[in-house]
């Protein structure tokens, strides 16, 4: 027996994205809202008010990178703009990327692009953006906000994109 036959290929054709590009708008749109209920959760049920862990305390944070917003009182709103616009934008990029897939490989492969949209976010660019939203991102329910982003990218290309077979 030739060992050429027992060795699975791993290439076959491109077939195309699963999502147009333009649905990573909605796609990103969808999965930021849910990233951010969990995350908010999270922060608001185990956060430390001490460290300043609350759910208003992150979207503050993150509003306070937007050097326009002085007002304390949009500083919150700001924060879930510039989040939103960010996870449109990482939509986009997915949407762009995305092989068609089974369901249960568009699943897994887009719960790995939020695990590594944390490990980029969290471990190697957040210093550089803003360093309390990144203390809360390194809590388990900020990592479980990140997967679950990935997660509704690929429920989102699973229930809208185009499926392998075709």
């Amino acid at each position: 027996m030739s060992s050429q036959t027992n060795i699975k290929s791993h290439t076959r054709p491109f077939m195309g994205t699963k999502l147009r590009p333009i649905q990573g708008i909605p796609a990103g749109l969808f999965a930021g809202v849910g990233m951010l209920i969990v995350w908010m959760f999270g922060a608001a049920k185990w956060g430390d008010p001490q460290k300043m862990e609350g759910a208003w305390e992150l979207l503050t944070s993150i509003g306070d990178v937007i050097p326009m917003v002085q007002s304390q009182t949009w500083l919150p709103i700001a924060g879930v703009v510039l989040h939103l616009l960010i996870a449109t934008g990482l939509g986009l990029l997915f949407a762009a990327s995305l092989d068609r897939l089974d369901s249960k490989d568009t699943l897994i492969v887009a719960t790995f692009y939020g695990f590594t949209l944390w490990v980029v976010s969290v471990l190697l660019l957040g210093h550089w953006i803003q360093v309390e939203a990144v203390q809360m991102s390194r809590s388990w329910w900020g990592f479980f906000a990140f997967l679950t982003f990935g997660f509704l990218l690929g429920v989102y290309a699973n229930l809208f994109g185009q499926s392998a077979s075709n």
